[in-house]
C-alpha cells in the first residue's frame, strides 16, 4: 500500500489541490475532515498535511481545534501545516494568533535562512496568500521566511518534524508543487 498520506481538510476549498499534487507523484492519500478526525487517524498516518480553513482563530475559542491536534506533540510523524494548519502548529507550541494585514493574492516570500523546504525555489518567489491572521514564532521554531503581510510565512520546529507555511503552496502554480515535493522528500529522507 505504501506510505499513507493523511490530508486533514479543515474546510478550505483549496484542500483538494493537495490531493492532485500527490496523485501526480503517484502517492496514495486520504482526506478526512477536521470534524471526523480522531487520534487514531493521526497515529496511523505516515505523513500529515493540515489544510487552511475559513476559521478566524482570533474570533473563536481555539481550544477545541488545538485539542484535535494535541496528540501530534507525542508523535514523530512528519507534518506540514498550511495557513490555518501553520497557525495551529505554532499555537500548540506557545505561539500567539493575531490579526494582520489582509493578504488575498500572490505575494513575494523572503527566505530568511537556507532550508531544504525551499530547495530549487529562488529567493523572493511569489506564492498565493489568503489570510488576515498570523501566528507568532515561539522559541521552539526556526523562522524560514517572511513577507510584507506576515512576519512568519514559514517555520520549522527545532525538534519535532513539523513544517508550517502561512501561504498556500497547493494553489501557487509556479513553485507550490515544488515546495510540497521538497517537503515529501524531506519526510522520506528522515525515514
Amino acid at each position: 500500500m505504501g506510505i499513507k498520506h493523511l490530508i486533514v481538510n479543515c474546510g478550505s476549498i483549496k484542500t483538494k489541490h493537495f490531493g492532485e499534487i500527490l496523485e501526480k507523484e503517484n502517492l496514495n492519500y486520504s482526506i478526512i475532515t477536521i470534524d471526523d478526525l480522531t487520534d487514531e487517524h493521526l497515529k496511523s498516518a505516515d505523513k500529515i498535511i493540515i489544510s487552511g480553513a475559513p476559521i478566524l482563530l482570533t474570533e473563536v475559542d481555539p481550544k477545541p481545534y488545538l485539542k484535535k491536534f494535541e496528540i501530534l506533540k507525542t508523535l514523530t510523524t512528519p507534518t506540514l501545516g498550511v495557513c490555518f494548519g501553520h497557525q495551529i502548529l505554532g499555537m500548540l507550541e506557545g505561539g500567539n494568533i493575531k490579526r494582520t494585514k489582509e493578504a488575498r493574492s500572490s505575494e513575494i516570500i523572503n527566505q530568511n535562512i537556507p532550508s531544504p523546504l525551499f530547495d530549487a525555489i529562488p529567493q523572493h518567489s511569489s506564492f498565493e496568500e489568503d489570510h488576515c491572521e498570523s501566528v507568532t514564532l515561539s522559541e521552539n521554531f526556526d523562522l524560514l521566511a517572511n513577507s510584507d503581510s506576515c512576519e512568519n510565512e514559514a517555520m520549522k520546529h527545532k525538534s519535532l518534524n513539523w513544517w508550517g507555511v502561512q501561504f498556500h503552496p497547493e494553489v501557487s502554480q509556479e513553485y507550490g508543487p515544488a515546495l510540497i515535493k521538497n517537503w515529501l522528500n524531506l519526510c522520506s529522507a528522515k525515514g
